[in-house]
């Protein structure tokens, strides 16, 4: 019965995330006047779809259990299924003015983790609950906090300072974890200071570009983001975050600056300094070559991403089913290789959804950082949106085999304590700039209507009546006025010399020049 369930859900499971993604896509295009799509419907059917996917995904889990297991699972599920349920409530309460499409995919994506990781490892799972549970706290305090605190853009200083100190402290104070320096332990807790150096880094870049900096002012803030990135890169091992850095500083330069000799002298640079690191550092000539051909040393440097091809490749479009896979022979797949597993079990269709949902989110951040009437905020929310966008692209790259793996988490659905919470303060900062946004354009809309119902007249004919009134003011100073007399004496010869002209006819010479004067000036 169970075999039969598990069949029936891979097509559920297609069809939850197949409607979830057409419902985004509609009220986007709904939002740019594209479409006709009742917003608050797919709203509501995305929650729908959801609330689905966890029930399905939840039977599954208990009916896979052993009868002394279930307890644990049940459990695990319904606090999950709290998690959903609570956080949407919440969100839509306390934000009513905020994206619900962006909650809805950041929602969808955690779920998908859950259900994923409990499935890889129990553990982990847990833990990641209990981040998940602090994640969405930040997500409904954030936006509150961030209302009543003064300018941001003021505290450039204290951002990149923050930064530097935590990645000295790093280096000084911190472990490796898979061949990278980046781990810092306090007491019986770890984290990674490169998730929160993330937000730091993207308020002092916004602090830094929100003046349109010319040349000179451009270079105090490229060289300490170079910093960043060298530590990262040099002192670290940390060569995924540091790729994500570099991008987003590009980005936000560009967007800055709208200066496209930046934009390709930096991709330049980076291809320069990709090929100078290949030949200094060690662990990224192993990187490059098992992304190159990982079947030369399939047992050593090439059988984390030749088994992370096969589980995306074996089973198709559908997949083998939930928890019947063989996930857990890929190295790291709870972090790294999360989108490997989700390819095998859910199948290739139920990925590319879970990509779309990346670009769900990656359009909202663009469309706040597009409305937003204040030019550092819309840098933070672009910044934060580029931020996320590469990060999705370099993992999701990495383990397809499109590009060389960086071991980076994939935002809300790898494991990851620090990469989850920072992941929603990052979605929270977002949401609150789309809130700004909605303010800024309802406060304009009542001030509209105000002007409308002080002064009847439209906008067009007030313009048009300041504009005589200034004209008439400059001609009486110059003394340039008529009376009346004047202007129907003039009125009359200019119809005496048009008329004609309209029939195709020659004008009577009114200006008492010769023939020939008038010929030429016709002519001109």
């Amino acid at each position: 019965m169970i075999d039969l369930y598990i069949i029936i859900s891979k097509y559920l499971f297609i069809l939850y995330i197949a409607v979830f993604v057409f419902c985004g896509f509609m009220i986007n295009l709904t939002r740019q006047n594209m479409a006709g799509f009742n917003i608050a419907a797919g709203l509501s059917n995305q929650r729908i779809c959801i609330v689905l996917f966890h029930i399905t995904a939840s039977v599954i889990l208990i009916s896979a259990s052993a009868e002394f297991e279930m307890q644990p699972v049940i459990l695990y599920c319904a606090v999950g299924f709290l998690l959903i349920i609570g956080g949407n409530t919440l969100t839509a309460k306390l934000y009513p003015d905020g994206s619900h499409l962006l909650y809805n995919c950041v929602f969808f994506l955690m779920d998908i983790g859950l259900m994923m990781l409990y499935r890889l490892n129990t553990d982990l799972a847990n833990k990641q609950l209990i981040w998940n549970t602090i994640g969405i706290v930040m997500l409904l305090i954030m936006p509150k906090v961030l209302a009543v605190m003064p300018r941001l853009d003021k505290f450039r200083k204290i951002y990149i300072i923050s930064a530097l100190a935590l990645l000295a402290a790093t280096l000084i104070f911190g472990f490796a974890s898979g061949g990278s320096k980046n781990w810092i332990d306090i007491g019986p807790i770890g984290f990674q200071p490169s998730e929160i150096i993330k937000v730091f880094f993207v308020f002092y870049l916004a602090s830094a570009f929100a003046d349109r900096p010319n040349l000179r002012e451009l270079i105090v803030p490229t060289v300490l983001s170079g910093m960043v990135v060298l530590i990262l890169v040099a002192g670290q091992n940390d060569l995924g975050s540091a790729l994500i850095f570099y991008m987003t500083f590009l980005v936000v330069l560009f967007i800055s600056t709208s200066n496209y000799f930046y934009l390709l002298g930096g991709l330049a640079f980076i291809s320069v300094a990709a090929s100078a690191a290949y030949k200094i550092f060690s662990h990224i000539r192993i990187r490059v070559e098992a992304w190159q051909n990982p079947w030369i040393d399939v047992h050593n440097k090439g059988y984390q991403i030749a088994q992370s091809l096969f589980a995306i490749c074996t089973w198709g479009v559908t997949g083998i089913g939930f928890t019947r896979g063989y996930a857990t022979s890929i190295p790291v797949v709870e972090r790294d290789f999360i989108f490997a597993a989700i390819c095998e079990e859910f199948g290739v269709i139920f990925a590319v959804g879970l990509i779309l949902i990346f670009m769900l989110i990656l359009l909202e951040g663009a469309r706040g950082a597009i409305e937003n009437n204040n030019r550092f905020l819309s840098l933070v929310c672009a910044g934060f949106t580029a931020l996320i966008a590469f990060q999705s692209f370099l993992i999701i790259g990495g383990v397809i085999k499109f590009i060389p793996l960086t071991g980076v988490t994939l935002p809300f659905v790898s494991y990851g304590g620090t990469s989850i919470v920072i992941s929603y303060i990052i979605i929270a900062v977002m949401q609150w700039i789309i809130m700004r946004n909605a303010e800024y354009a309802t406060d304009k809309a009542e001030e509209d209507i105000h002007e409308r119902v002080r002064h009847p007249q439209t906008r067009k004919q007030a313009k048009s009546t300041r504009q005589k009134t200034a004209v008439n003011a400059v001609k009486a100073e110059k003394g340039q006025t008529r009376n009346t007399a004047e202007k129907k004496t003039a009125k009359q010869v200019n119809s005496a010399v048009e008329r004609p002209a309209r029939r195709g006819k020659t004008p009577p010479d009114v200006s008492g020049r010769p023939e020939s004067y008038n010929r030429k000036r016709r002519h001109y």
